[in-house]
């Protein structure tokens, strides 16, 4: 398969902060001109005037199929194509599996995995044309599982499960699928993550992890290796690599580490 061109446009959603705003400034440094796309206008602009004439900051809430149309069709108006589709944009609530609303399912649904279907479903003909690729940021939560988010644990074995359905029908010499799963990132995601136990969000907040800026590295890296999957922290690979073996010591290993877990009832 040829090699993107260096100048290569890429659309990355949720980049108004955390990984998908690293992940602009990284392909912009690597000479990739940025589609920046969220709800937050005002950070949006303020990214797009760092980077300078390669980025173009388009709003759009990905749980709008018209808005998402709207931000691909920007991009290739802007540059004359479109290369690499970052579907990054993500949020979650934390709740029990036993106290899991209709409306708590629905909004991380809408947004993790709606967002991203839309996403790829309005890149895809511009990708093709180029034998682009489509990039799912996901999480090592994608293959195994924390308590105290039902909801978000599942819609990112969704998002895995539609990346490998994507990949399996693409036909050969087709866009590439690629799938990055970080573990714990140093972001705002637990601060504006929505919470049904008050007094619950404490223990989880996020007291470390990778720096989005290493996330966006090994994004780009494999994007420029066409890698099919890449999971991130040595943590994560290890809860992945020990589950299917031992899963009763690994699930315990994750309640310790997770701290306490959540009511039952609210």
């Amino acid at each position: 398969m040829p090699k993107l061109p260096r100048d290569r446009v890429v659309l990355i959603t949720g980049a108004s902060t955390g990984i998908g705003r690293a992940a602009a400034l990284a392909f912009a440094q690597d000479g990739a001109r940025v589609v920046v796309a969220s709800r937050n206008r005002e950070r949006l602009d303020d990214l797009a005037k760092e980077i300078g004439p390669a980025a173009l900051a388009v709003t759009c809430d990905v749980r709008d199929r018209s808005q998402v149309r709207a931000a691909v069709d920007a991009a290739v108006a802007k540059f004359g194509a479109l290369h690499i589709a970052i579907v990054n944009a993500g949020m979650g609530i934390y709740h029990s599996a036993a106290c899991m609303r209709d409306e708590d399912l629905a909004a991380v649904f809408k947004t993790n995995v709606y967002g991203a279907v839309y996403t790829i479903q309005e890149a895809l003909p511009h990708l093709r044309k180029v034998r682009g690729q489509a990039i799912f940021i996901t999480s090592v939560l994608g293959k195994a599982v924390t308590p105290g988010g039902a909801s978000y644990n599942m819609s990112k074995h969704a998002l895995t499960a539609y990346a490998d359905t994507l990949r399996m029908e693409e036909p050969k010499g087709g866009i590439d699928v690629i799938v990055v799963g970080p573990g714990q990132v140093a972001t705002e995601f637990q601060k504006n993550a929505g919470n049904r136990f008050k007094d619950f969000l404490p223990a989880r907040k996020n007291a470390g992890g990778w720096k989005p800026e290493r996330v966006a590295k090994a994004i780009l890296k494999a994007s420029k290796r066409r890698k099919r999957e890449v999971y991130l922290t040595f943590e994560g690979r290890a809860l992945l690599a020990l589950r299917p073996w031992i899963p009763g010591i690994a699930d315990r290993i994750v309640r310790k580490v997770s701290g306490p877990l959540p009511p039952q009832e609210e």
